[in-house]
């Protein structure tokens, strides 16, 4: 079965048993402050996922969400009366008569704890922080969530969140939308680190002994003496029989991204994005953001979700060697069973149009409905 199915089952099971436990213990703010977490989670992470799933019917998917939703249904009852009541009359009442009339006189739910993946849920739940992280890389980089990168590298705290994120390897790669994974056991590769000795602290302790220090640090393998200040330690050094003491509040440790990585760095977790943008991935990045344009076109056109479009192109070098790449990915994306070429932008044959920038290149775009035997 999914992972995702297994997943959210795995959620609702353990939220059964918290909320069941803080109602019975009458703490109100523990039964309902994790159903909103949880709410979240199951729209910005369930759904939105597994969306392709629910446009083509997906039985697991929808039985797996329609259970979720009856049971929230349920376990919102004695919080949220009425919201509860009007799920459940659209999700049961109102397509089961074997059911019970009202969501008030439904059987309170039962955690079922062999539903319970703890292993899953972890992956998961680190599979998350590892895309915020991801994210916040790109952005420091103003590498936007659009553009394909080459590689993303994780490094984790130990072997079994390794393996997890393997499992999680497909959907880490679509969600951060780089082509490989792969895993760092030291940071080492990935950012630079340099050991600043603070000049007020050390001047005022040493006066004339700032600059030995500082010269001193310097031919010392940096990651070494960072990692020994990271851990508490003071540091002596002496020249011409002066002895300096340094302890970790007399420096700072000064990390930067090595070249041709961006970096984010959160409870010892540390993922980097590549930054080099072939060729290739450019123009991968730039049909992705046709694709956005032209789903804006079709919202902005009050067009239905399935309804299927006719759409217009100008003439441009660009936008040829785009379509012979990408044209499979562009047309199914958008439901458009024919593409034309105008001879110039802003053609007055489409229903709507939009002007926007294509890469280097400004261009205008625009879309007619396509009607069953329209030629």
């Amino acid at each position: 079965s999914n992972d995702f199915d297994c997943w959210l089952l795995s959620e609702l099971n353990r939220l059964v048993r918290d909320v069941t436990a803080a109602y019975e213990a009458y703490d109100v703010t523990a039964a309902t402050r994790p159903i909103a977490e949880f709410v979240y989670d199951l729209s910005n992470w369930y759904v939105r996922l597994n969306r392709r799933r629910f446009w083509d019917g997906d039985p697991s998917a929808l039985a797996a969400l329609h259970h979720t939703l009856v049971t929230l249904a349920k376990l919102l009852a004695p919080a949220v009366p009425f919201l509860s009541e009007a799920l459940y009359q659209n999700l049961v009442a109102s397509v089961d008569p074997d059911q019970p009339d009202s969501v008030h006189l439904a059987r309170w739910p039962q955690a079922d704890d062999s539903a319970v993946d703890t292993e899953l849920s972890a992956a998961m739940a680190l599979a998350q922080k590892v895309t915020t992280l991801g994210r916040a890389a790109r952005e420091s980089a103003a590498l936007k969530v659009r553009q394909p990168l080459q590689q993303v590298v994780v490094r984790t705290r130990t072997e079994n969140e390794r393996a997890g994120l393997q499992r999680m390897r497909q959907l880490l790669l679509s969600e951060l939308n780089v082509k490989e994974l792969t895993f760092a056991v030291e940071g080492d590769e990935l950012v630079d680190v340099e050991v600043f000795p603070l000049p007020r602290q050390l001047g005022q302790k040493y006066g004339r002994g700032f600059p030995v220090i500082r010269r001193l640090f310097a031919q010392m393998d940096q990651r070494q003496l960072a990692q020994r200040f990271e851990e508490g330690d003071t540091v002596t050094v002496e020249e011409d029989g002066s002895f300096f003491e340094v302890c970790s509040e007399d420096v700072e440790l000064r990390r930067t991204p090595r070249a041709g990585f961006a970096v984010a760095e959160d409870g010892g977790y540390l993922v980097a994005v590549t930054t080099a943008v072939t060729p290739e991935l450019e123009q991968e990045g730039n049909a992705r953001e046709l694709v956005r344009h032209i789903q804006q076109l079709r919202k902005d056109s009050n067009l239905e979700i399935n309804d299927r479009i006719r759409l217009l192109l100008p003439q441009s070098l660009q936008l040829d060697n785009l379509l012979s790449a990408h044209r499979d990915y562009i047309v199914a994306e958008t439901l458009t069973v024919e593409v034309a070429r105008e001879p110039a932008a802003g053609s007055t044959a489409a229903e709507a149009s939009a002007t926007f920038s294509l890469g280097e290149e400004k261009v205008t775009i625009g879309l007619t409905k396509f009607e069953i035997g329209n030629q």
